[in-house]
């Protein structure tokens, strides 16, 4: 093992750039990359000054680590506003809107009906036809309140 690690010239560092490279085109999600332009950079470097295997992994490491924090940080200060936040939280559009039970709420559950499907929901009990509005959500489970006439 350690006559291999002697053995790291910069071509082998090339090398392996080419190989993240190509395992990213593989397998995509931006992270083989880093590694792979890390490891180029090594590479290149190692190129122009002489150094031992020790440093060159050092150096491997630092560049690693620096590309994946550094995009990892780009990204994630990078939100998007959406025009649409609650797209995949059906749950959560119902807040505030009111419906009426399609089954009595009987010991703090019953349902209403919304579009073509059923949803449990949970509040004080009420009679099958009350109109009740939508407090709030715990899961797929709405809480509510009955409408006050």
């Amino acid at each position: 093992m350690f006559e291999f690690m002697a053995e790291l010239k910069e071509w082998n560092w090339l090398i392996l750039a080419g190989l993240f490279l190509a395992l990213e085109l593989l397998a995509p999600g931006i992270f083989l990359i880093w590694l792979g332009i890390a490891a180029a950079i090594v590479g290149m470097i190692s190129l122009t000054i002489e150094m031992g295997w020790q440093w060159q992994l050092v150096l491997f490491a630092i560049l690693s680590l620096l590309a994946v924090f550094a995009v990892h940080k780009f990204l994630r200060t990078s939100d998007t506003v959406s025009d649409r936040p609650l797209l995949n939280r059906r749950a959560q559009q119902q807040i505030g809107k009111t419906y009426v039970l399609a089954e009595a709420i009987e010991n703090g559950r019953g349902k209403i009906k919304i579009g073509d499907s059923l949803w449990r929901v949970e509040g004080p009990d009420a009679a099958e036809g009350k109109s009740v509005t939508v407090t709030g959500a715990d899961g797929t489970v709405l809480q509510v309140k009955p409408e006050q006439v």
